[in-house]
């Protein structure tokens, strides 16, 4: 361990400290409980580039914080969420993150490419998170998909790299989107 490396800036991977701010607000009394908090924030990472991958991408975060919130809520919660953006076919696959137990990783199905494609992680957080952010343990559910992903399923995007293309044609051609009868659909 090497304090000196340690205090160095770094890119943030994920917005989980979205979340860890929020439950200190929680702690501090300027939020109320129960709540449900929700934001977008930019992440970075080490990623080989392809259609569905980039070193850096814009991630949403919720978290629902209650005395009474269960791991099924928040499976309920996902489907809901998820349908909402447009991926009604989702699959849950169980996975590890350091702060979250249970934790799951969420699929959804691509039907132009006719594969899954990982939309991000979700879990509840752990006691010991919840005990030091609010100082007692509470129930957090937690989840938080990359956002490029459904934005470029939305649009219809083949490859996730013409986001940052700049291509001028394709951005006017987005912008003349009908989001209202898209969204009624």
């Amino acid at each position: 361990f090497s304090k000196e490396i340690s205090e160095q800036l770094l890119l943030r991977t994920h917005t989980t400290t979205l979340s860890a701010q929020t439950l200190w607000k929680i702690r501090e009394g300027a939020l109320p409980i129960p709540g449900k908090y929700f934001a977008i924030g930019k992440c970075f990472r080490n990623e080989a580039v392809d259609w569905k991958h980039l070193f850096e991408f814009n991630q949403v975060e919720g978290i629902v914080v209650d005395r009474n919130v269960t791991f099924a809520q928040l499976l309920g919660y996902l489907k809901v969420f998820f349908a909402k953006m447009g991926f009604p076919k989702i699959r849950l696959r169980p996975h590890y993150f350091p702060y979250t137990e249970p934790s799951v990783e969420i699929d959804a199905y691509h039907e132009g490419r006719k594969t899954w494609i990982e939309l991000g992680g979700a879990g509840v957080f752990r006691p010991e998170v919840t005990k030091a952010l609010l100082g007692e343990e509470i129930p957090v559910l937690a989840w938080g998909p990359g956002f490029d992903r459904i934005i470029v399923d939305f649009f219809k995007i083949t490859d996730l790299r013409d986001l940052y293309r700049n291509d001028v044609k394709q951005l006017k051609e987005m912008r003349r989107f009908n989001l209202k009868s898209e969204m009624v659909k």
